[in-house]
């Protein structure tokens, strides 16, 4: 076995040697397409998990990511900071927000310290549905209820560690 593919399955193992002999890369080069098809992999499966669980509250992971921002902040969000909060695009937030007004679950408010700017609060609705589906999200322990506690401890350094240096916060060097 070669070095990318030591630490990996064996199916993980014949991707790293097909990848590297049909794009012709070297060892690093493979890791790193590895490590990003497997992120968006493990990003759409986690996704699926919890709209599952939130559909049968009837709402989706978007409208919970809007709650769990809105929801803490009692005197209201920007719209602006939502979006960047949630790294969303601000069209994807406007079309999220509107769904939870026409549901009654947000409201728009303007700023009172800039009548320009628009806040989005949660009504109690909202407040009652994101409690519902945090405790429902808890109780599947966010999708990851099956992944050891050594495993969740080592990428959330890795991952934290990567979203740092695409943020332009950190030097590549793990703490």
């Amino acid at each position: 076995m070669d070095a990318v593919s030591v630490g990996r399955s064996a199916t993980s193992a014949r991707l790293a040697d097909s990848v590297s002999q049909v794009y012709d890369l070297d060892s690093a080069a493979t890791e790193r397409l590895l490590v990003a098809g497997l992120v968006l992999r493990v990003r759409d499966l986690l996704l699926r998990e919890l709209d599952r669980v939130l559909s049968e509250l009837g709402t989706s992971h978007a409208k919970y990511q809007v709650l769990s921002v809105v929801c803490p902040e009692p005197e209201g969000v920007q719209l602006s900071e939502i979006a960047a909060r949630a790294s969303v695009h601000s069209t994807t937030m406007t079309a999220t927000i509107d769904r939870l007004v026409r549901g009654g679950l947000i409201e728009r408010r303007a700023d009172p310290s800039d009548r320009r700017r628009i806040l989005a609060v949660a009504t109690r609705e909202g407040h009652n549905l994101y409690r519902r589906a945090h405790a429902e999200l808890a109780a599947i322990e966010y999708g990851l209820a099956d992944v050891d506690t050594e495993t969740v401890k080592s990428l959330l350094v890795g991952l934290d560690t990567v979203a740092l240096m695409f943020e332009g916060g950190g030097d590549g060097e793990s703490t």
